[in-house]
């Protein structure tokens, strides 16, 4: 029984100090998988970076772009965008799907514009400047507000 405690004191001392070095690092546009970089070449092209911010995970890493007017775009570790957000200005309508688009601009959103957009394996969740949530699901059917 003794054995097993200290196995397993062991095995837990172990899992720490290899997930002790995976801290958030500075990193650059060029160091992004080349679909994150493609995205961002196209969709914000005139715009420039202020920093790029790595996140290691267990497999691959995570970035954070931020551009000089406070824009973030995060991506997963297959180079894949995971969230915009805009702070003075809409989230390009090249990359909100467009039966959101279409939902936004035939609801009673007068005047209101994405401000940021989620994706996940399971829903979609936008942002409106007035503060107003919006979640879908994956087929873009409204499942809940929050504001």
């Amino acid at each position: 029984m003794k054995k097993f405690f200290i196995a397993t004191a062991v095995l837990l001392a172990s899992i720490v100090s290899a997930t002790a070095g995976n801290q958030e690092r500075p990193s650059t546009v060029d160091k992004l998988p080349a679909n994150a970089r493609q995205f961002l070449s196209q969709h914000f092209s005139g715009l420039n970076v202020a920093f790029v911010v790595e996140d290691p995970k267990m497999i691959g890493s995570e970035y954070e772009v931020t551009y000089t007017d406070r824009t973030e775009v995060d991506f997963n570790p297959q180079g894949e965008w995971t969230s915009v957000e805009r702070k003075y200005s809409a989230v390009p309508s090249s990359v909100v799907p467009k039966q959101i688009a279409d939902y936004v601009a035939k609801g009673n959103f007068t005047n209101q514009w994405i401000k940021k957009i989620e994706r996940n394996a399971y829903s979609w969740e936008i942002e409106l400047n007035n503060g107003l949530e919006i979640e879908f699901d994956m087929q873009f059917n409204v499942i809940g507000f929050d504001d």
